[in-house]
């Protein structure tokens, strides 16, 4: 997503609806915005912290698919929801 889209100037969502990270619980999508807009390093911080929150649960699913020995099929739905949720 990029938050330095106008659209997102005035929308208190969160970055993702769906995340329990930190920054998605605290802050908005304008307030986001607004670092990434002014150039504040907070901004960056806060992506990646994200970010991070972000991969390590997508790794901590993908293990848990490759010991049930059913990677493949998790891998190919996630695929499809990304190519979904693009189209969207």
């Amino acid at each position: 997503m990029n938050v330095r889209l106008a659209r997102h100037a005035r929308d208190p969502q969160p970055l993702d609806s769906t995340c329990d990270c930190p920054v998605c619980r605290r802050y908005s999508r304008a307030y986001l915005r607004h670092l990434a807009a002014a150039g504040e390093m907070l901004g960056a911080q806060l992506a990646t912290l994200h970010n991070l929150h972000f991969y390590l649960g997508l790794m901590r699913q993908a293990r848990t698919h490759i010991t049930a020995g059913d990677y493949a099929g998790w891998a190919t739905a996630r695929a499809d929801a990304i190519d979904a949720a693009e189209r969207a």
